[in-house]
């Protein structure tokens, strides 16, 4: 579970119903001292509690007045004076809070459609969450007891448990891809790991384009590729391997694979126009390609720049001085060849001898020229 999860999990009880066009919310805080300040919040992207607004209760009631939200997304009531928070989805209705004093978790938010697809996701990860504690207590007795079979019972059960709750989440995403909180549910799925990056992805590119666009969901996409990579890495080969073929497109709009642009010993650069280390790196870079590329030294370079950005990689290439073989298809974190080769940060090296193996790695500064001039009998 996401710390936001776990969050409320501790704090909230939510039930939905009322239709109207405009972000509101209406309080009651029976048995709240009159003065009592109420706080509306937010959760960062650091997931810090920011205040949107404050209220002053009143005559046991208190209200906010928020700008109307083109996405919604978590919002939070803190009171004065009273652990915990009551967790509530911000949507262009009339949301009625009943807040408990004795009780943050007992309150009680009336609201819309949003409302209510998060409690219903809410409801199904206490369920399973629950369920799972049962199994791990069973297991723990059984291991205690050295009952092997009832071990891998559980085991079993726990999978099932897991495969159940997963199948539910993915059927709430489908009935629901105008929905922020489908975000919510995919990036919990991929952060603890009951889905992989593969199935994130597809669940995430059958989201409305308003919800992958938002904020929320291109965080969720830089998640997924990420975790992509992070994915492939652990699968590639290590140094002493043959490196992974590929073919991309030229700055002129040419094709050129790795074989041909091969030589004696090929350094394999990934960087990006907008990467300052990586910038600060190309004139290291450049000072070798120049002193060794007669020598049989053959650089090419994959950026990852983003889509609709070429001419900031041109622009660049042409800046550093960065005279050898360039390719890229533009796509961010979600390029190809990177992917392939596991590349989840910049600048990342791979050196290569005549026949593609890979005889070293992410070597930099001296430590880079140290080895290509070992390496042509120049050290």
């Amino acid at each position: 579970m996401t710390n936001i999860i776990k969050a409320i999990a501790a704090t909230l009880i939510l039930t939905s119903c009322a239709q109207e066009t405009n972000y509101k919310i209406d309080g009651s805080a029976e048995g709240i001292k009159d003065g009592t300040k109420v706080f509306l919040q937010e959760i960062s992207n650091q997931n810090q509690l920011v205040n949107i607004d404050t209220s002053i209760v009143k005559s046991g009631k208190f209200s906010f007045d928020p700008a109307e939200v083109e996405n919604p997304d978590l919002n939070l009531i803190t009171v004065e004076g009273i652990n915990g928070n009551i967790i509530f989805v911000s949507e262009n209705e009339t949301l009625k809070i009943k807040a408990d004093k004795d009780s943050i978790v007992a309150s009680n938010v009336k609201g819309g459609e949003e409302n209510n697809f998060f409690k219903t996701y809410f409801d199904e990860v206490m369920g399973s969450n629950k369920e799972r504690q049962r199994i791990q207590q069973e297991g723990m007795a059984a291991m205690r007891e050295g009952d092997t079979s009832r071990v891998d019972a559980i085991r079993s059960e726990m999978q099932d448990i897991n495969e159940n709750s997963v199948t539910k989440r993915m059927k709430m995403i489908d009935n629901h891809t105008e929905s922020n909180i489908s975000v919510l549910i995919l990036s919990d799925l991929l952060g603890s790991r009951l889905i992989d990056a593969t199935k994130a992805e597809e669940k995430f590119n059958s989201l409305s384009e308003k919800v992958r666009n938002s904020e929320k969901g291109k965080k969720l996409g830089e998640m997924i590729a990420k975790a992509k990579a992070s994915e492939i890495a652990a699968t590639l080969p290590e140094i002493g391997n043959m490196a992974p073929k590929f073919s991309a497109p030229t700055p002129d709009g040419g094709e050129l694979a790795l074989s041909d642009a091969m030589g004696k010993y090929t350094i394999v650069d990934f960087w990006a126009s907008w990467c300052k280390p990586c910038r600060l790196e190309n004139p290291n870079v450049v000072n070798i390609y120049n002193k060794y590329h007669d020598l049989g030294l053959n650089i090419i370079s994959v950026s990852l720049d983003k889509p609709d950005n070429k001419q900031a990689w041109t622009n660049a290439i042409a800046k550093d001085k960065m005279d050898w073989h360039h390719v890229s298809n533009l796509m961010f974190w979600n390029e190809p060849v990177a992917k392939k080769y596991g590349v989840s940060a910049i600048p990342a090296t791979f050196l290569l001898d005549a026949e593609g193996k890979i005889i070293d790695k992410n070597l930099r500064g001296e430590d880079l020229e140290v080895k290509i001039a070992s390496l042509l009998g120049q050290s």
